[in-house]
């Protein structure tokens, strides 16, 4: 028998709290290794609290989401309404104790308690400054770096207090930037892709100076790169929207650029994470996620997941991957050992 239930409260504060407790047995499973958990919208990010507590942004819905997968036979899903109507929340990182995103259209840096649900906003500086993605810094006091699409910055936020709290923008040198994705490595070195200008970029803003703090890098064969992590040796890693790759940069090296094109065309590749010696990475219009060691030689793997249009994705300390399935509106569990090579040209012949 399935069972669930629905509870909806609403907070003094204006928060609406959603929670469903479902029976795993409504979780549809595509393969042996992945499983897949409806959630009440289209999810877009995906970040991880702790292995089977996964975070997810609602642009469409407004919303901030949980899912809690308890036991093999019960996962529960929880919604938070963001105060600010249409803030359109769009990538978020957990640090701290505490869930921070990005308002793209309702231009705040949002931080959600994930003990009281209280939802906390900061506004950014520019207006309409359109910001996107956004690297959570652990440590005292909290730290989040962001990228401002529409404003052509790099943005920090510090904040001690909700009355304590400071902002911290970085003009890009070049007015047609856009950035999109952004890694805090250390105090020296935060990592972004510049999609506009056709490359990756670094700041160092310990030795903030127009001139000197930024270095935009590309490669001719650089197209659009979007999403970007730094693995554990200090490379970046990155997906390449259009050119229908992934690559890697050697910081050492000045100019060592290694792109890697995908087994399938027209992908897409997305978002990426890079975890315990493998790259991990969505393809949004190749229905697909993909895997890849982090050394030299290896091989690009895929999985197919028919109708799913995956973006965000994120990777437990367990080696699960979770997916946001956007088309479908779930979210994926990709379990160890991920793949069943006998079976795998079943899983990719209708792609």
């Amino acid at each position: 028998m399935k069972r669930c239930v629905f509870l909806v409260a609403v907070f003094s504060f204006g928060l609406t709290l959603t929670v469903a407790v479902v029976s795993l047995a409504e979780a549809a499973a595509t393969s042996s290794f992945l499983t897949e958990y409806p959630v009440p919208g289209s999810p877009h990010h995906v970040t991880v609290e702790a292995p089977g507590v996964v975070w997810f942004t609602l642009p469409d819905q407004n919303a901030i989401g949980r899912l809690t997968v308890t036991s093999t036979v019960e996962y529960e899903v929880i919604t938070y309404t963001i105060p600010t109507d249409d803030s359109e929340p769009y990538d978020l990182d957990y640090a701290n104790g505490a869930i921070w995103f990005t308002e793209r259209t309702g231009n705040h840096i949002g931080r959600l308690d994930p003990t009281t649900g209280g939802v906390d906003e900061f506004p950014v500086p520019t207006l309409d400054s359109r910001p996107t993605g956004i690297d959570a810094v652990p440590g005292s006091p909290a730290q989040v770096w962001f990228t401002e699409q529409s404003g052509n910055n790099l943005g920090q936020l510090v904040v001690t207090s909700t009355i304590d709290y400071t902002f911290s923008e970085y003009p890009l040198p070049h007015a047609d930037a856009e950035p999109q994705d952004i890694c805090f490595e250390n105090a020296s070195s935060v990592w972004f892709t510049a999609p506009g200008e056709k490359c990756i970029g670094n700041l160092n803003p310990s030795h903030w100076d127009p001139d000197d703090a930024f270095k935009l890098i590309s490669d001719p064969g650089l197209q659009r790169p979007w999403a970007i992590q730094v693995d554990g040796s200090g490379y970046p890693w990155f997906t390449d929207v259009s050119g229908n790759q992934i690559g890697i940069f050697f910081p050492q090296t000045i100019g060592d650029f290694r792109l890697y094109s995908l087994p399938s065309a027209d992908g897409k590749p997305y978002d990426l994470a890079t975890a315990q010696g493998f790259v991990w990475f969505t393809e949004y219009d190749g229905n697909r996620v993909g895997r890849r060691s982090t050394s030299p030689s290896a091989a690009i793997t895929e999985f197919g997941i028919p109708s799913a249009q995956p973006l965000g994705l994120a990777v437990d300390t367990r080696g699960h991957v979770w997916i946001a399935e956007s088309a479908t509106g779930k979210i994926a569990e990709w379990q160890p050992p991920y793949f069943h090579f006998v079976f795998l040209p079943l899983a990719l012949k209708n792609q």
